[in-house]
């Protein structure tokens, strides 16, 4: 159709922490102009090094674009907020990260980083408000609690309470 796609949110919402795979996946499609949200200066001069020369994709890359997609699949939460605010005070978008955030930092500071979000997880009462507002189609509440049980299995094993 001869059109050019905007690429929102090209780390997928942070779930992605890998600057170099994410463009180099980017780069295969010339029309895609990838529009990504910066935390620093160095960050921007980063990815603007990637176009400083060819896009050459690696074996090691591909397998690292594969095992992002298997362990995202597609029900992850992108952080777009339009799912808030929860009428019951959910807060919704750090608790849907919960999964991802253990794994990176630990679950020691997962669960500081995060307790009053995860805490929050427990107000949640199934009202769907939530789903009708994902433009991804996530089943938030059972996502939420999922992350919940990993969050009070990770205080438990810390003897925290």
């Amino acid at each position: 159709m001869d059109l050019g796609i905007l690429a929102m949110k090209p780390f997928a919402g942070g779930m992605i922490d890998n600057a170099d795979i994410a463009f180099k996946y980017l780069r295969q499609y010339p029309d895609v102009i990838p529009i990504p949200g910066f935390d620093s200066v160095d960050a921007v001069d980063q990815v603007v090094s990637f176009y400083e020369s060819p896009n050459r994709l690696t074996a090691s890359d591909e397998q690292l674009m594969e095992k992002y997609r298997s362990e995202l699949g597609k029900q992850f939460c992108r952080r777009c907020e339009y799912c808030q605010p929860c009428p019951n005070g959910v807060m919704i978008t750090p608790a849907m990260g919960y999964r991802i955030v253990a794994s990176r930092m630990s679950p020691v500071v997962a669960t500081e980083f995060l307790r009053e979000a995860m805490e929050s997880v427990k107000s949640c009462e199934d009202c769907n408000t939530c789903i009708e507002r994902c433009p991804y189609e996530l089943p938030i509440p059972e996502i939420l609690r999922a992350n919940y049980d990993i969050y009070e299995r990770h205080v438990a094993e810390l003897g925290k309470s």
